[in-house]
C-alpha cells in the first residue's frame, strides 16, 4: 500500500513546486543543498574524524590495492589466455620442429598462416606490442608488432623462463625506442610429448596501457603513488616519474618489509625523507607487488580546515547560494524566451531568419539544433526541386539511350543485306561479326562469360581483321576437354593478344602468321595459351620499354588485361608472355575455374 501512495505524492509535491517560478525553485535547490551538506559534514568530522581518519585510510586504501590486484590479475590472464591460444596452435605446433629444415617460401607461408590465424586476436589485444615466437635454439620464427628488441635481451628470457620452476615468465623489457615493456615468456611443449621444448613465444605488452588499464586513474590521495615490482623488488610499472622503471626503489625501507613480516599490512616508512603509510597487495599469477605510498601530511590535512572556518562557510555559502541562483535564472529564461520567439516565426513560415551565434551549452546547443534543421529544411525543398528536374532529364537520356543501340543494329542489318544483295560475301561476313562484337560490348553487361562466347567473339575479330589482312594469319583453337568451353573468363581477355600476333607478328617474306589458342584445366587454374610462329622479339629490350599494345576494337591492351585479371582475382592470375626472336611469341593466361553454378576455386 505504500508503494501506491508514494508515487501520487510524489506527483503532488511536483505539482506544488510547478506553481512556484523557475527563479524561487532554484534558490531554493541552492541553498537546501549547499548548507545542509555542509553542516552536516562540518559536525561529522569533528566527532568522528579526529580518531578514525588513520585506520580508515588504511582501510580504503588497502580495499582499493585489493580491486586493484584484481584487476591486474584479469589484466594479466588475458595474455596467459593468448600464450595458451598461441602455443596449442596446429600451424606452431607442426612447423616449429622442422623450421629448420624448410626452404624460405615454406618459412614464409608459414609464418603468413601463423599471422592469418592470429594476428586478429592477438590486435584484439589493444595493448599488445609485439608477439615473438622463437624455436628452441632462438632462431626467431614469427615477429607481429610495431618495434625491434635485442636479441641479447629475448635469449636472456628464454634462459630465465628454462631456469624457473614454472612456465610463465614475468619481466621488465626496454624497447628500442626506450619505451617501457613487460614481457610474458613461456615454453612451447610439444603437444604429444610434454617433455620436449619445441619453442618459445614472449608476448611484450605496452606499460603505459597496461598501468592504464589497470590503476593509473587510481587516487589515494594527493602526493599518493602507486607502483608495482616483482619478486625482487625491480619496478615494473609506474606511473610516477620519481619511480624509475627497471631498477630497484626504496628496497630496505619498503620493499624488504613488503616480502617480510609486514606483508599484506599498512605501516609507515621514510621514503625520500617523506613519511608515508605503506599499503601493499600482492599478485599472485605473476610473483608482483602492488605497492601504494600515502604521504602522512594528506592524511592528517583535513583534520585541521574544519573546526576554524565552518560558521564563515556557512554564511559565504548562503550569500553565493543566492547569488548564483539568480545569475543561472537569467541565464535560462533569457535564451528561452528569444527561443519561443525564434519557433513561433518558424511555425508561420519565415524560415530566412536566424539567431545567430549562440552560447556552448544545453539551449545554445538547442538553438543550433534549431538553425541545422531550418537550413536542412531549406536544403530539402530545394533537393526536391532539383531531383524533379534531374528525374524529367533522366527519363528523357533513358529515351534516348534505347533508341541508340536500336538504330545502330538496324543500320548495320541493313547495310548486311546490301552487301549480301549486292554478292560482297566478305563484307557480309565482316558487318555481321561487327554487329555480334557491338552487340556483346553494349548490350551485354556481365564482365564473366563462358569461355566459348570468348571464343566466338574472337572469330567475329578475326572476321573483321581479314578484310583488312586476308589470308596473312590463320587462327586455330584446342581445348583439352570439352567442360572447358563452360568456364567463365572475363570478356575481350584474347582479342587484344591475337591481335598483337596479326599486326606485329608477320615476318619479311609475307608467310602466313599460324595463331593457335589452346586451353587445358591444371589443377586448379584454367590456362589458355595463344602462340605464334611470327617473327617475334626481343624480351630484354620489351621490358626496358614496358609498352603495351592497345587494342583498337575494344581500348584495351595486354598490360590491361593483365590489370583485369589481378584486381578480379588476385595477384596469383594474370598474363606471362615469351618470345624467341624468329620463332614465335607465346602468351599464357591463369585464370581460376569459375562455372555458371557458383563453383569456384580462387
Amino acid at each position: 500500500m505504500s508503494q501506491r501512495f508514494s508515487l501520487p505524492s510524489f506527483r503532488e509535491a511536483s505539482s506544488i513546486l510547478r506553481q512556484l517560478s523557475i527563479k524561487h525553485r532554484l534558490i531554493a535547490a541552492f541553498l537546501i543543498t549547499s548548507l545542509l551538506p555542509v553542516a552536516f559534514v562540518a559536525i561529522y568530522s569533528n566527532v568522528k574524524y579526529d580518531s578514525s581518519i588513520t585506520n580508515k585510510i588504511s582501510a580504503s586504501s588497502m580495499q582499493i590495492l585489493t580491486e586493484l590486484n584484481n584487476n591486474a590479475a584479469r589484466e594479466l590472464s588475458q595474455y596467459e589466455t593468448l600464450s595458451e591460444t598461441i602455443i596449442m596452435n596446429r600451424s606452431i605446433q607442426g612447423g616449429l620442429p622442422k623450421f629448420d629444415t624448410l626452404s624460405d617460401y615454406e618459412k614464409n607461408e608459414l609464418k603468413t598462416q601463423i599471422n592469418n590465424e592470429l594476428g586478429q586476436q592477438i590486435f584484439r589485444l589493444s595493448n599488445i606490442s609485439n608477439v615473438v615466437i622463437l624455436t628452441k635454439d632462438s632462431q626467431s620464427v614469427f615477429d607481429l608488432g610495431f618495434e625491434w628488441y635485442p636479441d641479447i635481451e629475448l635469449n636472456k628470457m628464454v634462459e630465465q623462463v628454462n631456469a624457473s620452476s614454472g612456465n610463465a615468465l614475468w619481466t621488465y623489457l626496454q624497447s628500442n625506442r626506450s619505451a617501457n615493456r613487460i614481457a610474458l615468456t613461456r615454453a612451447i611443449y610439444a603437444e604429444d610429448n610434454l617433455n620436449l621444448i619445441i619453442g618459445y613465444v614472449i608476448i611484450i605488452i605496452d606499460e603505459k596501457v597496461f598501468s592504464r588499464n589497470t590503476y593509473e586513474q587510481t587516487d589515494l590521495g594527493m602526493g599518493s603513488r602507486i607502483y608495482i615490482s616483482d619478486s625482487n623488488g625491480v619496478v615494473m610499472s609506474s606511473i610516477n616519474k620519481d619511480i624509475p622503471h627497471g631498477l630497484a626503489f626504496e628496497g630496505q625501507a619498503v620493499f624488504d618489509k613488503v616480502t617480510g613480516d609486514r606483508r599484506n599490512e599498512a605501516f609507515y616508512a621514510e621514503v625520500d625523507g617523506e613519511k608515508m603509510l605503506v599499503v601493499s597487495s600482492y599478485i599472485r599469477s605473476a610473483e608482483w607487488y602492488l605497492i601504494g605510498l600515502v604521504p602522512h601530511s594528506f592524511i592528517i590535512a583535513e583534520l585541521n580546515d574544519m573546526r576554524i572556518d565552518i560558521v564563515f562557510i556557512c554564511i559565504v555559502t548562503l550569500l553565493l547560494s543566492g547569488i548564483l541562483a539568480m545569475w543561472i535564472y537569467y541565464s535560462i529564461h533569457s535564451p528561452m524566451r528569444s527561443l519561443l520567439q525564434y519557433a513561433n516565426q518558424i511555425r508561420l513560415g519565415q524560415l530566412e531568419t536566424k539567431l545567430g551565434k549562440s552560447e556552448p551549452d544545453e539551449m545554445g546547443k538547442l538553438t543550433e539544433t534549431i538553425d541545422r534543421m531550418v537550413e536542412q529544411l531549406k536544403n530539402l525543398i530545394y533537393q526536391v526541386e532539383s531531383e524533379q528536374q534531374a528525374k524529367r532529364e533522366a527519363e528523357l537520356k533513358m529515351l534516348q539511350a534505347q533508341i541508340n543501340p536500336h538504330f545502330l543494329f538496324n543500320t548495320l542489318n541493313s547495310l548486311k543485306w546490301s552487301a549480301m544483295m549486292s554478292g560482297n560475301e566478305a563484307v557480309k561476313q565482316g558487318i555481321e561479326s561487327l554487329s555480334e562484337l557491338l552487340r556483346n560490348t553494349i548490350l551485354v553487361k556481365e564482365e564473366l562469360v563462358p569461355l566459348d562466347v570468348e571464343i566466338n567473339n574472337l572469330l567475329h575479330y578475326a572476321t573483321i581483321q581479314r578484310i583488312r589482312y586476308g589470308d596473312s594469319f590463320k587462327l586455330s583453337f584446342a581445348m583439352s576437354d570439352a567442360e572447358l568451353y563452360t568456364y567463365l573468363v572475363p570478356k575481350f581477355i584474347l582479342q587484344p593478344i591475337v591481335e598483337n600476333s596479326i599486326l606485329h607478328a608477320g615476318t619479311e617474306d609475307g608467310s602466313r602468321v599460324g595463331i593457335h589458342v589452346e586451353g587445358s584445366k591444371e589443377g586448379n587454374f584454367l590456362k589458355i595459351r595463344i602462340a605464334d610462329d611470327g617473327k617475334g622479339f626481343d624480351m630484354n629490350e620489351a621490358n626496358a620499354r614496358k609498352s603495351s599494345t592497345h587494342s583498337k576494337l575494344s581500348g584495351i591492351g595486354i598490360t590491361n588485361v593483365d590489370e583485369r585479371i589481378r584486381i578480379h582475382f588476385g595477384k596469383t592470375y594474370g598474363l606471362v608472355t615469351q618470345s624467341v626472336l624468329r620463332e614465335g611469341t607465346e602468351t599464357v593466361i591463369t585464370l581460376p575455374i569459375l562455372t555458371k553454378d557458383g563453383q569456384s576455386h580462387v
